[in-house]
């Protein structure tokens, strides 16, 4: 038998006793751990584990990028191991591959491939195949069984029902205590800011909380809703609204679940959390990476709005994206190019979001599991060894407010690992954010020394600055976004034609020409013509884009981008580059 071992560190404590805890459950058992602490290394041990025994391995993922996540994963950690991947435009199958990723959509359907011989099944996300038609993969045709997930629970019978007769073990892997002690996770503080309501959402959210909390009480005293836990009382909600439309339970199920849905959207839009998000700019402008979760895709922009108007680079991260402008988005995020996210449930699972400093919630949310997956993008561990920052913001005097004990919103799974938990108004919410940050960024001036060409620069104005944040937010989130043109109108435009193509098609000739022409260049001027370009092995980037990565205005990148062009047309570089296309026209 061939031995495999995992490239890399090897596992953590807790994973190797899961990983033991699973062996002994007859390698059947679903594994339990909180977001950020290493599910999918353990779940790459237990295929390794399968292989070396002879068996093949199919993963299943609820979406693309977690297919392409777990592929990449793999091929690092496994890199002798033939993997394949199966869904979004992929169809390898067990030929000639040992383990075969797939999206559940494709897993369950009529032309999957189908396991042969002794095979693990590794289940990513596995609370989610408790849904009937998911419910299908889970077949007598995987000897072996693994499911992994961050809170093994749903709002149906589906874990009673479909995920514990098949998976029969329950593995407590790794909790937020445990990831604290063995230094996996942050500590982490919490800061409530509680916000008003103005008077009309205050007369609005009256009248449906009015509602809602009649209904709440037919509903445990009348009906037999579990009172406590919440999640409890909101499973049992769901299921008697899908009953006969004619019995009462049902309808007034329903008539709760819609008084809730408009008492949720006035809690999440309330102008009083966009104006104490607003009040955040500032010292969001000037730490590191932000997440702000959101209720919808509407408030999601909203919120992104307003922090663009204070000059933090941030950007709405929605489901209507397309799968190119999200792993842009998380891309441009992890460069700082973007600061803050702001979502509402995409980011919440399945989704590979860089490290995040401050998670700001501005609506509360709807699960536990929504917010064990929400804090566990924010509270892995910081470089510098510094606590995660949590601001929860909550309208006073509504179901959320902690003081009337914060009903439905889970708050709890949040400050019950806290070491700080601190309650302020929006106006001291930016002082003490900045004391937990304690950072000094390098300033706009700071950066503007080192990319500013030599030549005298021309007056510049402040006022385009938030405008050109804003574009950049836009842009990457649009595609009808209109290109600026490479110095259109210039005397040597044809200069940044020929360099823009040679980014695009150019040969190994063609490179070793212009980076010759660009050697007489000042540094500075040759990183701005790069990026702009392409001509560093990335898409060409737009001046506002350069200007955000390197914290200057579009338009000073646009004065380097002109100087150094006009220097090259100058010179003899500017006979090489002509030649260069004349070149490439005739190949």
């Amino acid at each position: 038998m061939t031995t495999i071992t995992l490239a890399g560190p090897p596992l953590r404590a807790w994973q190797r006793e899961a990983f033991d805890a699973w062996v002994a459950a007859d390698r059947s058992a679903v594994v339990e751990a909180v977001t950020g602490t290493g599910k999918t290394t353990l779940g790459i041990a237990a295929a390794a584990d399968a292989v070396t025994r002879g068996l093949d391995v199919l993963i299943v993922v609820p979406g693309i990028e977690l297919l392409d996540q777990w592929h990449r994963s793999i091929r690092r950690v496994l890199p002798d191991v033939p993997v394949g991947r199966r869904g979004g435009g992929y169809t390898d199958s067990f030929q000639g591959k040992r383990i075969l990723v797939s999206t559940v959509q494709s897993a369950i359907s009529r032309s999957a491939p189908r396991p042969v011989g002794p095979t693990l099944l590794v289940a990513d996300e596995v609370h989610r195949y408790g849904a009937l038609t998911f419910s299908r993969l889970l077949t007598d045709e995987f000897t072996e069984r693994i499911g992994l997930t961050a809170t093994f629970e749903r709002s149906d019978d589906g874990v009673e029902r479909h995920l514990l007769p098949y998976f029969r073990t329950v593995i407590n892997g790794c909790n937020y205590e445990r990831g604290h002690a063995d230094g996996i996770l942050a500590p982490v503080r919490v800061m409530l800011v509680a916000v008003p309501f103005d008077e009309f959402e205050a007369a609005e959210y009256q009248e449906y909380d009015e509602l809602a909390r009649k209904l709440r009480g037919d509903l445990i005293e009348k009906f037999g809703c579990a009172g406590e836990p919440f999640g409890e009382f909101m499973r049992d909600v769901q299921l008697l609204s899908g009953g006969e439309s004619a019995e009462g339970s049902t309808w007034a199920a329903r008539k709760y679940l819609y008084a809730f849905s408009k008492r949720r959207s006035l809690l999440a839009e309330c102008r009083g959390k966009l104006e104490a998000l607003r009040g955040l700019g500032a010292v969001l402008k000037e730490t590191g990476q932000a997440l702000t979760f959101s209720e919808t895709k509407d408030s999601s922009r909203a919120a992104a709005e307003v922090l663009l108007e204070e000059g933090v680079l941030a950007a709405p991260f929605t489901s209507d994206l397309k799968r190119a402008d999200r792993a842009r988005l998380l891309t441009e995020f992890k460069n700082g190019t973007v600061t803050t996210l702001v979502a509402p449930k995409v980011l919440d699972e399945g989704v590979d979001v860089p490290e995040a400093d401050v998670g700001i919630i501005l609506a509360s949310s709807k699960s536990r599991r929504q917010m064990i997956q929400r804090m566990g993008r924010v509270i892995r561990p910081k470089s510098d060894g510094r606590p995660a920052s949590f601001l929860v913001m909550f309208a006073e005097n509504s179901s959320e407010d902690p003081r009337n004990g914060a009903h439905g919103t889970f708050l709890e799974q949040l400050t019950g690992i806290a070491s700080e938990v601190v309650t302020v108004g929006p106006d001291e919410a930016p002082v003490l954010l900045r004391e937990w940050m304690q950072t000094g960024p390098q300033t706009a001036n700071d950066l503007l020394q080192s990319v500013e060409p030599q030549s005298p620069p021309a007056p510049t104005s402040d006022s385009s600055a938030t405008e050109e944040v804003v574009a950049i937010a836009q842009r990457l989130i649009e595609d009808d976004a209109p290109e600026e043109d490479f110095v259109s109108g210039s005397e040597h435009a044809e200069i940044g034609r020929v360099l823009l193509a040679v980014g695009e098609r150019g040969s190994v000739d063609d490179f070793d020409t212009v980076l010759a022409c660009l050697s007489i260049l000042e540094p500075r001027q040759v990183s701005v013509l790069v990026m702009r370009y392409g001509l560093g092995g990335e898409p060409p980037k737009r001046q506002a884009e350069i200007g955000a990565r390197l914290g200057v205005s579009s338009s000073q990148i646009s004065r380097v981008e002109r100087t150094a062009i006009e220097y090259l047309g100058d010179n003899i570089a500017g006979e090489l580059l002509s030649d260069v296309m004349v070149r490439m026209e005739t190949v």
